[in-house]
């Protein structure tokens, strides 16, 4: 966590007890070991003198929210301020290995159907979406993965509960080489985004399609449907990591502690990988 910090021109305060790289490194073994809570990770590391200062729960607290934009930055090939990480993401980003792509998105309830009306996390009907597969609804959010045929995660967003899946084409930055396959949902399929990614950015766009839709090919919906195997894998994974229900008081701690589950998945595949 140190090497891309400095990489970033990151520096801390000079007064600062504890270097924000410690800190990102306790939000990802929370993330890793404990579920995301941010209380038992710096008790732990206290316990066992991981770090030479820990800060309290509280200071933990106030300190890591600025830290955010970096956990997503870990996530992505351009960095704020136009430059590249060449330390973390490069390792999973390498377009000579990446044959394919993949956009799915999966739902992340905040908390039970029941208790929506209630909900400080997400007041609203705006977070209320729908499960077609399973035919049921949820209160929360759904996450965007776009995903490689080697299981790493290159970008991630968020939408509302209640926002189409097509949005997220104006989310993401969808940095996928020319030339690439990306598969998509029948929930991203629209003919004019189609043709303005093919056009504009050279990706070779390749949806599921409904039977009735007049571009609907047998041959290439069987490709389709076999290359989004991937993210369907790779969001079983993510969810593996996931506790039943974030506990989270704001809308910004739960983004980060989501941002650091997904960094968590490319840490754990690359040291797979690696081995």
């Amino acid at each position: 966590m140190d090497d891309p910090l400095q990489a970033m021109g990151h520096k801390d305060d000079p007064q600062t007890k504890t270097p924000s790289s410690v800190l990102l490194t306790l939000c990802v073994v929370a993330a890793m070991h404990f579920g995301g809570n941010h209380r038992k990770t710096p008790a732990f590391a206290r316990d066992f003198a991981l770090f030479s200062h820990i800060p309290s729960p509280s200071r933990f607290s106030r300190r890591i929210h600025p830290l955010k934009p970096y956990l997503l930055a870990f996530l992505k090939t351009c960095l704020p301020f136009g430059q590249s990480n060449p330390l973390l993401s490069r390792l999973w980003k390498d377009p000579r290995q990446a044959q394919g792509y993949a956009l799915d998105t999966f739902p992340l309830p905040t908390c039970e159907n029941i208790r929506a009306q209630r909900s400080r996390l997400t007041p609203g009907r705006v977070y209320r979406g729908y499960i077609p597969s399973k035919r049921v609804y949820f209160h929360g959010f759904k996450p965007h993965l776009l995903v490689d045929d080697r299981l790493f995660v290159h970008e991630v967003g968020l939408t509302l509960g209640s926002a189409h899946d097509l949005n997220s084409l104006f989310l993401l930055p969808l940095e996928v080489e020319e030339g690439k396959p990306l598969y998509l949902d029948r929930g991203y399929e629209s003919h004019v985004w189609e043709e303005v990614m093919r056009e504009a950015m050279g990706i070779e766009v390749m949806p599921i399609r409904k039977r009735r839709s007049k571009r609907y090919v047998p041959w290439s919906q069987y490709l389709a449907i076999l290359g989004r195997r991937v993210v369907e894998t790779v969001g079983s994974m993510s969810r593996g990591l996931f506790p039943r229900r974030i506990h989270a008081v704001t809308q910004e701690r739960f983004v980060l502690k989501v941002l650091s589950f997904v960094l968590v998945h490319n840490i754990r595949l690359l040291a797979q990988r690696m081995e």
